[in-house]
């Protein structure tokens, strides 16, 4: 496989928020423009295998139906304001019910199908000045926060709207009832923490918002069977801020988990730079709950019953991850795709049959299909990986982020681009993945830089001599946790010839007080806090031994990134600068920590071709 360049991101299609309605499946395309840098986006409707334009705009998106399928609402997102329209789904008459400066989280329709609930987020003020007083002071992707932004409107069909929940709370989410005028709501209430929600239930009629009484912990994802049992996803943190969550229903007085002990991860963490828009996780049919799942890298769609008999069961599954499903009578059409293949719609009915060819463009460089392996740790556990042989210019080494994320059945650009320029790129799921299991995922826990360090280095050994990988001519790159992980493994050993290391973490002791999430994400993960602990605090900082460190290191980093501040980036550039390390930074202006999966396309190219320029300087050139 030869020619793609990271101009070729401007070739993806994204597919998003798939429905189904009277019969037929709608969806949502993301398009990067070079022009303009920006995301063009649309409704689409399928009629047989063919791809119908629906709406008009280029900026449509947010589709939802009401339960009757006659009205549709969608959401025309511009730069300062967005506008609702109302359309007919039989008679294609559309009209504007609401203009308005404010974010638009969610919306939903109300049971009787005569106006829907809209989530709606106040956006931060760019003032000369800001007055802070509560926790957290900025969240990614938003930025700093006003105390109260989050209120919940009601909208009628003829655009008439009025409050029917605000607090001193922030609204997470929301469902509505199908049988009783009754919202399900999950609030975080103020100086709450990042990783614990509330869920209480609004009645319409008397406007009384009810706390339910459950015990500590998250609680996301609230639904209803069709008698208006409720349901949701809870994790108590019994183990770990990030062990799975589990199904739970409600009786009227307490929490039921459904499912039992068994090790699946309810929502879909395999990782990818080629998706956008939402995608519904979970539906409703009859008695039974289908909800995407991921096992072992690949994202299925698995089912069950109400009352929890017989647990969870495989519907659709394979090598390939789903992104969002619904069903057109007893077929199930989902957006899927694959570790070669970018997102297209399939239909379901015990086969799976493509029946769109949106990234054809893409298609046309015959791209490889990673070959899987497995290989036996130290230790005796098995590690999955993923490996694409190159053309004998070097190999890169991919770490996902989270660290309770994987890598697996989905498409990721960078590594097809990274291949196409004759790299070989090799990438696994390491002690701390996700969709293994809680035991593999948390056995990580206060012991970064352990196991799954031992863990990366083996893989290297394997992959050296199985697949017969050059071991002076590697290089490794990772995001997130996966830049901790590249930065920790330069302070260590010099066996990689180049790196690269984006939105990383350096230093856990200032990452504690500044990142969104960091005194509850390091107290879980790192443990404790840095004035009881600081030893281990440092101890478990990259930037504590990097003065060992000898390999190029290439930064990439954004400066709107409050997961992992732009100033980790610049201890470490600063003391590898100071020390005279081979070190070179790219900072992006207004980009967040998502830069890679949701940043300005032309953005997003830019930090394609640095990273696959690092590498062709560094791994395949004499130094």
């Amino acid at each position: 496989m030869s020619g793609i360049t990271p101009d070729n991101f401007y070739d993806l299609r994204f597919i998003g928020n798939l429905n189904s309605v009277g019969g037929k499946i709608y969806f949502e395309v993301f398009r990067p423009l070079k022009e303009g840098n920006r995301y063009e986006s649309g409704i689409y409707r399928l009629d047989g295998n063919r791809v119908v334009r629906y709406t008009a705009g280029n900026a449509d998106r947010d589709m939802a139906a009401d339960s009757t399928g006659e009205y549709a609402v969608f959401v025309s997102k511009g730069e300062k304001k967005s506008t609702i329209f109302l359309k007919s789904i039989r008679r294609g008459e559309e009209r504007e019910i609401l203009e308005t400066d404010m974010s638009i989280k969610n919306i939903q329709w109300a049971r009787d199908s005569k106006g829907i609930y809209i989530l709606t987020k106040k956006k931060a003020e760019s003032d000369d000045f800001r007055v802070i007083e509560d926790y957290p002071i900025y969240l990614n992707g938003e930025g700093f926060l006003p105390s109260i932004n989050t209120e919940l409107i009601y909208l009628d069909t003829r655009g008439r709207s009025r409050s029917v929940l605000k607090g001193d709370f922030q609204i997470i989410d929301f469902a509505v009832n199908p049988v009783k005028d009754e919202l399900a709501v999950v609030v975080r209430p103020q100086n709450y923490g990042i990783y614990n929600t509330e869920m209480g239930t609004l009645d319409l009629s008397s406007g009384k918002f009810s706390i339910m009484n459950l015990d500590k912990g998250n609680y996301e994802e609230p639904g209803f069977f069709e008698d208006g049992t409720l349901f949701f996803l809870l994790n108590r943190h019994e183990r770990s801020l990030f062990q799975s969550h589990k199904l739970a229903v409600w009786n009227g007085k307490e929490a039921i988990i459904l499912g039992g002990e068994i090790d699946i991860s309810l929502e879909n963490s395999v990782n990818s730079d080629s998706r956008m828009g939402k995608n519904k996780a979970m539906r409703v049919k009859g008695d039974n709950l289908y909800h995407i799942a991921t096992v072992q890298g690949r994202a299925g769609i698995y089912r069950i019953r109400k009352d929890g008999l017989n647990g969870w069961e495989r519907i659709v599954g394979g090598n390939f991850s789903v992104d969002s499903f619904d069903f057109v009578g007893e077929e199930i059409y989902f957006v899927g795709q694959s570790s070669n293949s970018a997102q297209e719609i399939f239909r379901f009915n015990g086969n799976h049959e493509r029946v769109t060819w949106l990234n054809r463009r893409i298609e046309k460089f015959n791209i490889r299909k990673p070959e899987n392996f497995t290989f036996r740790a130290s230790d005796g556990a098995d590690i999955e990986g993923w490996i694409l042989r190159g053309s004998g210019k070097g190999a890169v080494l991919e770490i996902h982020g989270g660290p309770r994320s994987s890598y697996g059945e989905s498409f990721i650009f960078e590594f097809h681009l990274l291949n196409s320029m004759g790299f070989t790129v090799i990438f696994a799921n390491p002690r701390g993945s996700d969709s293994y299991g809680d035991d593999f995922a948390l056995s990580i826990k206060g012991k970064y830089g352990e196991r799954d360090f031992k863990d990366i280095m083996e893989l290297v050994k394997f992959v050296s001599e199985k697949y017969r990988v050059d071991e002076k001519r590697i290089g490794v790159i990772g995001g997130s946790y996966g830049g901790f992980m590249v930065n920790w493994i330069i302070g260590h050993t010099d066996i990689f010839r180049a790196a690269v290391t984006d939105r990383s973490i350096s230093d856990q002791v200032s990452f504690y007080f500044s990142s969104d999430i960091g005194p509850e994400f390091n107290g879980d993960q790192i443990g404790g806090n840095p004035f009881e602990n600081l030893d281990h605090f440092w101890e478990k900082s990259p930037l504590k031994h990097v003065r060992n460190c000898r390999t190029p290191l290439l930064i990439v980093h954004s400066d709107e990134d409050f997961r992992c501040p732009i100033w980790q980036a610049y201890e470490l550039y600063t003391q590898l600068k100071l020390q005279g390390s081979k070190v070179r930074m790219i900072s992006f202006r207004g980009e967040n920590h998502d830069l890679s999966r949701e940043g300005k396309p032309g953005n997003r190219v830019k930090r394609l071709e640095e990273i696959s320029g690092w590498f062709v300087e560094n791994l395949t050139k004499e130094n």
